[in-house]
């Protein structure tokens, strides 16, 4: 079962024209999501961004499917919650962003939070990331969390699912 859906915003910023495509496939079975949130969410984030194109395809799949990626890339046989995989990134910045659901459920219930809240969170963390921030070290860990965090309070209004 795979559902896809194009998202193409037009926004101006800093007097260009900025193209922001985004692509969501759902393989995940029994999970439907709002894909314009997804596009408000990503508008929110990139919109201070210098790029002049973002084509960003988003993938919800499950465990297997992360893991199986999690191996052949990174030759590590762990269970992740998002990868992402930056194609290009230049001027032009084009990635897909591959979201375990299965995760994203154990996650949630982990932290106390909804699936929308961590649905949220992954969305923008792995937004983060394109944008240049890490989180390899504790600080640079923490200062990504708190731009995360921000952008979670400022977008909680928004519904995904």
């Amino acid at each position: 079962l795979c559902y896809q859906d194009y998202i193409t915003l037009d926004q101006s910023i800093h007097l260009r024209k900025m193209m922001i495509n985004i692509h969501v496939n759902n393989l995940y079975q029994d999970f439907s999501f709002k894909s314009s949130s997804i596009e408000k969410i990503s508008e929110k984030v990139l919109t201070n961004s210098n790029y002049s194109k973002i084509d960003l395809n988003f993938i919800f799949c499950d465990d297997l499917k992360l893991n199986a990626l999690k191996i052949e890339y990174f030759n590590e046989d762990i269970l992740t919650d998002v990868l992402t995989f930056p194609l290009r990134n230049d001027t032009v910045l084009e990635s897909e962003i591959y979201i375990s659901v299965d995760r994203a459920i154990d996650n949630a219930k982990e932290n106390n939070v909804t699936l929308e809240n961590e649905i949220m969170r992954l969305i923008i963390h792995s937004l983060l990331h394109l944008l240049g921030y890490k989180d390899d070290n504790k600080e640079s860990k923490e200062a990504m969390f708190l731009k995360q965090e921000n952008y979670i309070n400022q977008l909680s209004d928004i519904k995904i699912i």
